[in-house]
């Protein structure tokens, strides 16, 4: 189900819609659930799919995770399927494959080149080729088409990616897919830390060859940002030591910090900015690839019961300062997002965007700070017509 507030001259409005999928259709018609989850993938009969059914089977091609724009069209996506297009009212249009440029799919985070236009993609997949990446131009067309990163001869989970003007960069961290392992009653996905952390710096361009770095094994899911310092690339993100879901045994441990990569040495350097549990960093995204100062994420104050997963604080880390400030909801927050102001040119010019789920009731509001103010309170909170449960990733999208 995606979720979108939207604003007019006179009024907010809620809307809320299911994506539509070949697979959601399927288990409405058949009055049940078909499909598992990525862990526990269930092998049901095809004739209950129909006769155009999504690809992905055994697992549902379910694109709740991301809503991105592009080309004028709103695409909801999942991870390494199929997107699917809506409309900005939320009604499902139907899949979308870029006119065949993009057959199989792509994962949950492209990244929108602001100034190209372009949208860097990436995909992995369970078989060969285990992990591809292509550049859909600004008009739609494939700026670069579909391409298969050599040196990658098994199946990883990869979720986020980071750019620059002149660079792709992915990190395949040993979260593996074992196909035999599962049909053998064993997990589909495992953590082989052994395996260590390989790090590709891909030139988006195509001129010259993929340089790899490679370190010790850690997690990522999200990146906030990357950008070239010289020969170099800065990038920095909520790093982990391990993906807590596929490690139960072990303690989860993270903080946020700034890496540089030197392509050309194979070397990564760590610095912890902040010694502090965050996730869903976010930037001004028309800074996406280029120097950047701050970092909105969440992270949990400690004041208040929380389950697993949940995050009740709005933080700002200065990188610059080296600092982070935040804000206590008293609520479970979602991904917050940056909102500029229409004639506002710098980071602080802008609106924090979230939505705040109340812990002792069944409410939601959606919360508006100002950036320029912040830690202090929200300058608006709108209380929607129902809850909006916590969900992953939105974005903000200008009526222009």
């Amino acid at each position: 189900m995606l979720h979108a507030v939207s604003f007019g001259p006179d009024a907010v409005h809620y809307r809320n819609r299911w994506v539509r999928t070949r697979g959601l259709e399927a288990e409405e018609r058949a009055g049940r659930a078909l499909f598992g989850g990525i862990m526990t993938p269930a092998f049901v009969d095809p004739a209950l799919l129909g006769p155009d059914p999504d690809p992905g089977w055994p697992t549902k091609l379910d694109a709740f995770i991301n809503v991105v724009a592009h080309d004028g069209r709103y695409l909801a996506l999942e991870e390494g399927l199929p997107a699917y297009e809506v409309s900005a009212d939320l009604e499902t249009v139907g899949r979308y494959d870029f006119c065949g440029g993009l057959a199989k799919g792509l994962t949950a985070h492209p990244k929108l080149d602001p100034i190209t236009g372009e949208l860097v993609v990436f995909r992995y997949d369970i078989e060969a080729p285990f992990l591809t990446w292509a550049i859909v131009a600004a008009d739609g067309s494939m700026a670069q088409p579909e391409t298969a990163l050599d040196g990658v001869d098994q199946a990883f989970m990869i979720h986020d990616c980071a750019i620059t003007p002149r660079y792709l960069v992915l990190s395949i961290g040993p979260a593996t897919f074992d196909i035999e392992a599962m049909l053998a009653g064993g997990p589909m996905l495992s953590w082989q830390p052994d395996l260590g952390m390989r790090i590709a710096v891909i030139p988006r361009d195509g001129s010259s060859p993929v340089r790899w770095i490679e370190t010790d094994a850690y997690w990522v899911w999200h990146y906030a940002n990357a950008y070239e310092v010289g020969n170099a690339i800065a990038m920095d993100f909520p790093h982990w030591n391990v993906p807590g879901f596929l490690t139960p045994d072990t303690e989860v441990t993270g903080a946020y910090v700034r890496t540089i990569l030197d392509p050309a040495a194979g070397t990564i350097e760590f610095e912890t900015v902040q010694d502090a549990m965050t996730e869903f960093p976010r930037i001004d995204e028309r800074r996406l690839g280029h120097p950047h100062r701050y970092v909105i994420a969440t992270a949990g104050s400690g004041s208040v019961p929380l389950a697993p997963g949940e995050h009740d604080a709005l933080c700002r880390i200065d990188l610059e300062t080296k600092t982070m400030e935040q804000y206590p909801t008293g609520g479970a927050i979602g991904e917050a997002v940056f909102a500029p102001k229409p004639d506002g040119t710098g980071e602080l010019d802008g609106y924090y965007l979230a939505f705040v789920n109340a812990l002792d009731g069944d409410h939601t509001t959606f919360n508006i700070w100002d950036a320029a103010s912040f830690p202090g309170a929200p300058r608006a909170r709108i209380h929607l017509p129902q809850r909006v449960p916590n969900g992953l990733h939105g974005n903000w999208f200008p009526a222009a």
